[in-house]
């Protein structure tokens, strides 16, 4: 049977509001599944989970393997089985949405992404380490670093979200990137493949873990505008 369940670690919402401190440890979240997307303590980089590994790409742009001890404060993750793949040519990322509702109605359930072959460009960004105490998240990304890289080959990995679980997780297409030599990557804000394969999974539940820390127990996540935020925030 297969296992249709996203364990996400924390939310976007606290994430949002400045709660950036390790909080699950990569042995426990990796129980969760070893294919998914966060981000690591103090933001010191983005976080993408593919054929179990756990890689950390920082924000100067060095990639490197999470150890099992390292404690991170936000990650989606799940075991994924494709229920479909199919050649892609030609797409961005405006175009996932109907690439994938073309296979049927996803406005209400969740999909594990993977998106592999050559790109013509991929826009990405790594987010920075941050110092304590920490600002909201629009503000910590004023120094995240954004790169474009052309002609080149790696592998996507993410979720479609609906709308209305908006501010537990990002609502739309969420993805991060790694080429194939494992050296570059992060949060994808667009992309142009020109070849490719998509691979889908639809996913009824999502199980939420919250972590147990003071400094999430303690948070005020009271943020206006939370929507704008979150779509400005992740593209």
């Amino acid at each position: 049977m297969k296992n249709r369940t996203i364990n996400q670690y924390s939310t976007i919402h606290a994430l949002m509001s400045g709660v950036f401190d390790g909080a699950f440890a990569i042995s426990e979240i990796s129980h969760g599944g070893s294919f998914g997307i966060g981000c690591s303590h103090a933001l010191a980089g983005e976080m993408i989970a593919l054929d179990d590994i756990y890689y950390e790409i920082q924000g100067a742009g060095h990639v490197r393997q999470f150890t099992d001890q390292e404690q991170i404060p936000f990650a989606q993750l799940t075991h994924f089985n494709p229920d479909d793949q199919f050649p892609v040519s030609d797409i961005s990322k405006a175009d996932l949405y109907s690439q994938l509702s073309a296979q049927g109605n996803i406005d209400n359930i969740f999909a594990a992404i993977r998106i592999e072959g050559y790109f013509e460009h991929v826009w990405f960004r790594r987010t920075n380490y941050q110092q304590k105490p920490y600002r909201p998240f629009v503000e910590a990304i004023t120094e995240q670093s954004e790169e474009t890289l052309y002609d080149i080959s790696g592998v996507m990995v993410g979720f479609w979200t609906p709308e209305i679980f908006q501010g537990i997780s990002v609502a739309g297409i969420h993805i991060h990137f790694i080429d194939d030599s494992r050296k570059h990557g992060g949060h994808v804000f667009g992309f142009k493949l020109k070849n490719g394969l998509l691979s889908y999974e639809l996913k009824q539940d999502i199980k939420i873990h919250l972590p147990n820390k003071d400094e999430y127990i303690n948070a005020d996540l009271k943020i206006d505008n939370l929507d704008d935020i979150i779509r400005k925030t992740e593209g």
